[in-house]
């Protein structure tokens, strides 16, 4: 099977590198020194982020002494070399991509397990011609771009059928949004392969559409963080505060959408599209996010104190679908590259002031 992003182009990442320049330390608000984290992650601000920017502005990452420094990256291959070269502390990429650098030799540490259910499936439209997978023999996939991990994911799902990329089926690139969605609306792809957000926004603007996945796919975890072990043995305790940092704005989030999107808008106004209204987007914006927060609780990490945890089974699912799906060629020992070491630090935070902090948040 073709793997895209086993040998992908590294321009990108050390252009987006180099403007980004070298890590320095900041001070917070009280004159406190903070340590900087750059933040690799393959995808624009949007509502799919809204815990990212709670944590920000609400001054989550500087209670913990860190300056958060995000590097929006165009695939997750640039955010894994980052990782690997120093230029990034912790990166965000489904597993796709870490499993196939693990079977390449490479050294990762997966250390929060975010999003805790599978976003990722492929979708066409329910009044389309596309009745199931193997509908799609000769068909064209749309991707948010190819070097996507969510190309993985799609093609590991239409292995279980017997097809095969570039023999059975061709992947386009699409983009995300209004986009996307006019590909697969004009026929210029028979079906996408995105993730929920992205279908919950198109659903909200009136588009019905049908979903394709596998039994195992449903079982996967999907957006994790990871760093290299040489950070997590160098700074724990930055590891363990970024992560603590997001189980709070993942509470704040999960406790008042609507805050934590009219927070995103205030910090990031261009994750508002021109020509609408705040009130406009928050009605999209509203539905996508609050389809992101059931999977970010899964298996209440609140009441179980499991903020950022990786099951051994989940674990293990992820490596017999990778083999399974020929994302790798070989078995690989993910669970090796798993540290759970901080997940009651994760866990440890007053959950009711965050939960009071949310329910009483005002704009004004």
């Amino acid at each position: 099977m073709h793997h895209p992003l086993r040998n992908g182009a590294l321009i990108a990442a050390v252009s987006l590198f180099a403007l980004t320049g070298c890590s320095s330390p900041g001070t917070s608000a009280d004159g406190e020194s903070l340590t900087t984290v750059r933040f690799g992650i393959p995808t624009q601000m949007g509502a799919n982020n809204a815990p990212m920017a709670v944590a920000d502005a609400l001054g989550y990452f500087e209670e913990e002494g860190i300056r958060l420094e995000i590097v929006h990256t165009t695939d997750t291959t640039a955010i894994i070399q980052g990782i690997s070269s120093g230029n990034l502390e912790i990166g965000s990429t489904p597993p796709e991509p870490l499993l196939q650098a693990i079977e390449n030799g490479g050294d990762v540490a997966f250390v929060y397990n975010y999003i805790r259910q599978q976003t990722g499936s492929i979708a066409a439209l329910a009044k389309g011609p596309i009745r199931s997978l193997e509908d799609l023999e000769g068909g064209a996939i749309g991707q948010s771009a190819l070097g996507s991990s969510n190309l993985l994911l799609s093609n590991g799902i239409l292995s279980s059928v017997g097809l095969e990329e570039d023999v059975d089926f061709t992947n386009v690139a699409v983009g995300t949004g209004a986009a996307a969605l006019q590909a697969l609306e004009t026929g210029q792809v028979d079906a996408l392969s995105l993730w929920d957000t992205e279908y919950a926004a198109f659903e909200q603007t009136g588009a019905e559409l049908t979903y394709f996945t596998t039994p195992e796919v449903e079982s996967l975890f999907s957006t994790t963080y990871f760093t290299s072990p040489d950070y997590v043995s160098s700074e724990p305790d930055v590891v363990e505060g970024f992560g603590r940092a997001m189980a709070k704005a993942t509470l704040f989030t999960a406790t008042n959408p609507e805050a934590a999107l009219r927070i995103m808008y205030e910090a990031y106004p261009n994750t508002l599209l021109a020509g609408a209204t705040e009130d406009e987007q928050l009605a999209i914006d509203i539905v996508a996010l609050s389809r992101r927060i059931e999977l970010l609780l899964a298996g209440d990490p609140q009441a179980n104190g499991t903020w950022g945890a990786y099951s051994p089974e989940a674990i293990r699912a992820w490596e017999d679908f990778a083999l399974e799906a020929g994302i790798v060629d070989s078995e690989v020992d993910a669970a090796s590259h798993v540290v759970n070491d901080f997940v009651d630090g994760y866990s440890d935070f007053d959950a009711d002031a965050v939960i009071t902090e949310a329910q009483n948040w005002s704009a004004e």
